[in-house]
């Protein structure tokens, strides 16, 4: 019996630390995903320093305290503006040019998806 138990416990513990790998590959791939997906669509402007050259992706930790942001390494102040649209102190309204929620409304629901089916069935 304890070594039936053994086996079983054994196997777990393998299926969880495959799974975990999976789930952590499949969480990079999608951020991967969303920031190619902003380069691509982010607003170009004329000049050479375009805000889509400006996102990175940062990682910081590993294993399971592990975090992924995507940001703009230069141009930050004004991405927010860009995305949702503002009012000039001129009273002219810049209409929104929506390009990082469109890459997260993309992306993350087949991410989701991925993560439980990876949780469910493990490897396979």
């Amino acid at each position: 019996m304890n070594e039936t138990a053994g086996k079983i416990a054994e196997i777990i513990n393998d299926y969880c630390k495959n799974s975990v790998v999976l789930l952590e590959k499949r969480i990079d791939e999608c951020a991967d995903e969303i920031l190619s997906y902003i380069k691509q669509n982010a607003p170009k402007g004329e000049s050479s320093r375009h805000l889509a050259d400006s996102f990175i992706k940062t990682v910081i930790g590993e294993g399971n305290d592990t975090v992924i942001y995507i940001s703009s390494s230069s141009k930050g102040r004004i991405v927010h503006l860009i995305e949702l649209g503002y009012r000039h102190t001129s009273g002219k309204h810049v209409a929104a040019r929506p390009f990082l929620r469109p890459a997260y409304d993309i992306f993350s629901p087949k991410m989701l998806e991925d993560l439980k089916r990876i949780i469910v069935n493990g490897a396979t």
